[in-house]
């Protein structure tokens, strides 16, 4: 594996998009979205994405010069127009719009349409605790997950990141696909030629595959817990794609596979002032009080550390910017090396 300083990797970021039409600031923006996502050790979801979104772009499937639009608004909600832009910028024009909101109103919903993949959707649950408020982000997604008793895609992986903050800087978070894994993740599988467990594919049959050859083409992704992960996408697709105006289940096309078509994926994000609701002070105190007893629950037999929901990231990113560097995975160097072939922007890896 090959090491990247963090701050060479912001640049390259930060230069390929400016080199693809993105303006300075929106791209900086986005690499903030991409690298924060690499310190947190979700690398499917992070720089690795960059050369594809560049590709959408030049493909007509991404607009470099949109800047996203509000639609309408209220007191306490908006619907944002994407305008093609990198899913990135959308998402924290909409959930830093949320959080301005909640703090005047205590609570805010904010809905995007035409707008395309965001990375993964804890960054942006982390912006409303970064600011001391609960966050949810959520977005839409291509059919790739059968439904129980299906056989074919109906609905997508339909990502939802809840995050509040803890005393010491941290948050407590989690971000997951409703299917039983990320769709990014078996594509990482089929990648390295690896099989896959039998509870994350359906084949042709609707029967369990180890194959990730299969997908997309002949498989779909089986949804998280069954009825359970399915209800929950369908709850995501309510409101980040029916109140929107989005593209609704089969409207949605894939961000990666189809590079020339416009995504319109909706997402949405509701940010929650807590300071409104009860002295922020005692609110820090009951999330201590949590997480201890959480901590101290009576480990199985083998298990030396009970875990907090996003405990590992931030684990992962504190000893990422300590260092100032990131081990990156074979996947990220061969998109980031293609990326450099492609646009001349030096890739500077530590020796």
């Amino acid at each position: 594996m090959k090491r990247i300083k963090l701050g060479s990797l912001r640049k390259f970021a930060v230069d390929s998009l400016v080199a693809a039409g993105v303006s300075s600031e929106n791209a900086a923006e986005a690499a903030d979205v991409l690298i924060t996502t690499d310190t947190f050790g979700v690398m499917t979801h992070g720089t690795k994405n960059l050369y594809q979104y560049i590709q959408k772009m030049q493909a007509g499937g991404l607009d470099p010069h949109a800047e996203p639009t509000i639609d309408r608004e209220g007191p306490a909600w908006a619907i944002i127009n994407g305008n093609k832009a990198l899913g990135m910028v959308s998402g924290c024009k909409a959930m830093k719009s949320a959080i301005k909101k909640a703090k005047e109103t205590g609570i805010a919903y904010v809905g995007v349409h035409n707008s395309c993949h965001f990375g993964a959707a804890g960054y942006y649950a982390n912006l409303a605790a970064s600011e001391g408020m609960i966050g949810l982000s959520m977005s839409n997604a291509d059919p790739v997950i059968a439904v129980p008793g299906g056989r074919s895609k109906a609905i997508g992986t339909n990502p939802f990141s809840f995050a509040a903050p803890l005393g010491d800087g941290t948050s407590l978070f989690l971000d997951i696909a409703l299917s039983n894994v990320a769709a990014l993740k078996v594509i990482s599988a089929k990648e390295k030629g690896q099989p896959i467990p039998d509870t994350w594919l359906v084949d042709e049959n609707g029967l369990p595959t180890t194959d990730a050859d299969k997908f997309p083409k002949k498989a779909s992704l089986q949804p998280m817990a069954a009825h359970k992960g399915y209800g929950l996408a369908v709850l995501v697709e309510l409101l980040s794609s029916v109140v929107t105006g989005a593209g609704m289940l089969g409207e949605v096309a894939s961000w990666n596979l189809d590079m020339s078509s416009t995504n319109n994926v909706g997402h949405a994000f509701i940010a929650i002032d807590i300071s409104q609701m009860l002295p922020y002070e005692q609110f820090i105190a009951r999330m201590q009080k949590l997480a201890d007893e959480l901590h101290q629950s009576p480990k199985a037999v083998g298990c030396d550390r009970i875990w907090l929901p996003g405990e590992m990231e931030w684990e992962k990113r504190k000893k990422a910017t300590a260092s100032g560097e990131l081990e990156l995975t074979d996947a990220m160097v061969k998109s980031l090396t293609g990326l450099s072939e492609m646009n001349g922007i030096k890739l500077n890896f530590i020796e």
